[in-house]
């Protein structure tokens, strides 16, 4: 590899834009924070919901809740605004954002107004709000995660649980397990379903075949995994895609 000095210069000036961007957001983070901290941030407006009450007996770890039925470290756009270092969950069951009350506002937990919550992230999964207006045909609305992003298109996946009612000896508990999720595309500007083979040739016909290929050679991958399968075929229509771009001169 032969770097002259305009590469290292671009180098440089690519590698100072993402650290200067890095810092930028990780002040705006600082700033919010600082802000939070002295105003209090029970007397902001992230405190406004309704106290959540536990509507499900669960006693092991299938529970409703996203990864954990513990309190993860997130942040939340609320009502325009954005919050930082917040204790959350994500009740996937009923599609609903859980905040904590820090102990001197009276701890517990408040159910945040979902209309007001435009994305939030938890344990480093990121979540957007996909509404009706958005795209009309969905199965499915609500909090949708950011399952791949890339220069070409994202693809957003929505958790599914399903509930079981048990019973042991003296009462009643519930499961929860996994469903099928809901897969939309953001492709050229516009939203698309993408739950099978047929949505994504339809969308990739030109790549039909290799669509095809990929169903085959990771059938395994889509029994075990299916929100993994997604994520993989995407990967692969993303390098398809690239290497038939014109090469510019």
């Amino acid at each position: 590899m032969v770097c002259n000095k305009k590469t290292y210069l671009s180098l440089a000036l690519a590698f100072g834009w993402i650290f200067c961007a890095f810092a930028q957001d990780q002040a705006q983070v600082e700033y919010y924070n600082a802000f939070d901290e002295k105003v209090g941030i029970e007397n902001t407006g992230l405190y406004q919901g309704i106290l959540y009450l536990e509507k499900y007996r669960t006693i092991n770890e299938q529970t409703q809740f996203f990864k954990t039925r513990d309190f993860l470290k997130g942040h939340v756009c609320y009502d325009g605004q954005c919050y930082y270092d917040l204790d959350l969950k994500y009740d996937v069951f009923e599609d609903e954002v859980l905040l904590k009350l820090i102990t001197k506002a009276g701890g517990g937990t408040i159910k945040l107004f979902k209309e007001y919550v435009d994305s939030f992230e938890i344990d480093g999964t990121s979540f957007v709000k996909i509404e009706e207006k958005d795209i009309p045909s969905l199965n499915a609305y609500g909090f949708y995660a950011v399952a791949l992003q890339s220069s070409i298109f994202t693809l957003y996946t929505k958790y599914n649980k399903k509930d079981f009612e048990r019973k042991d000896r003296s009462s009643v508990y519930y499961e929860f397990l996994d469903g099928p999720s809901e897969h939309v595309l953001l492709y050229n500007g516009a939203y698309h379903t993408l739950n099978s083979k047929k949505d994504a040739v339809q969308l990739f016909p030109e790549l039909k075949r290799d669509i095809d290929k990929f169903y085959g050679i990771a059938r395994s991958l889509r029994k075990s995994d299916p929100n993994g399968f997604q994520v993989s075929l995407l990967r692969r229509i993303e390098i398809l895609l690239n290497q038939s771009k014109p090469i510019e001169e």
